[in-house]
This record gives C-alpha cells, structure tokens and sequence, in this order.
C-alpha cells in the first residue's frame, strides 16, 4: 500500500487542480486516473483518464509510480471531477481509502496493484 506521507504529498499537490481542454470535456462525478505527463522538453500536464498508466516493457498497469521514458509519466492514484469550467475544464479531488477501492472498481480496474511501482525493483 501506499505509504500516507505519499497519500499527504499526493493530495497536496494535486487537490483542486484544473485538468484537461478543449479535447475531453468533464462532467462533475466523472472518476479516472490521475496521472501527470512530462516530456523531455515542454511543461507538464496533469490529465484524468479512463484508463491507468501502463509500463512499456511488461505492460503493467500502474495505479503509484513514476514510468520514465521520453514522456516520463506519474502515476498518482485515481481522482473525480467536483467542478468544472465552462470550457469543460475539470477540477480534481484525490480518492483514498473506500472511495478509491469504489472508484477502481467503476473504472474497471478493481485488481490493480496498490504498491507504489519502483522500476528499478522491475528490472
């Protein structure tokens, strides 16, 4: 499991954050993953997804974890929409604890690893 201080760090940084344009138009309630994308050059973005990150070489998906390559991809646990801009923008709230486990399972995704993925212990 995912240690609290992660938990902390996690929600700190990510609640009440704008996510998505133009492209995906949230609706408030929507759940997905929440992951962050940094490319090698250019800024990060945050995005809410149907789907979780998923490591090149195994295919694992991956619910915590950091998965380099040249978009490096952040991992940060699941999140809904609790209010959107009238551009379709959408404004998150982390899921922990029965939330996330209900969240899971809506977005089909119930047996999923809770451990923070380290790709240097999948080497």
């Amino acid at each position: 499991m995912i240690a609290q201080k992660h938990i902390d760090s996690i929600s700190a940084e990510f609640d009440g954050k704008w996510v998505g344009d133009a492209r995906h138009r949230f609706s408030v309630g929507d759940v997905g993953f929440l992951l962050e994308l940094t490319p090698e050059s250019g800024q990060s973005r945050i995005e809410v997804r149907d789907s979780p990150a998923r490591t090149a070489g195994s295919l694992t998906d991956v619910l915590f974890g950091l998965i380099s390559g040249r978009t490096a991809v952040e991992a940060l646990g699941a999140a809904r929409i609790v209010e959107v801009a009238r551009n379709g923008r959408g404004k998150v709230q982390t899921l922990w604890g029965d939330e996330l486990e209900v969240a899971l399972v809506e977005l089909g995704y119930p047996e999923i690893s809770r451990d923070v993925y380290d790709e240097d212990a999948a080497d």
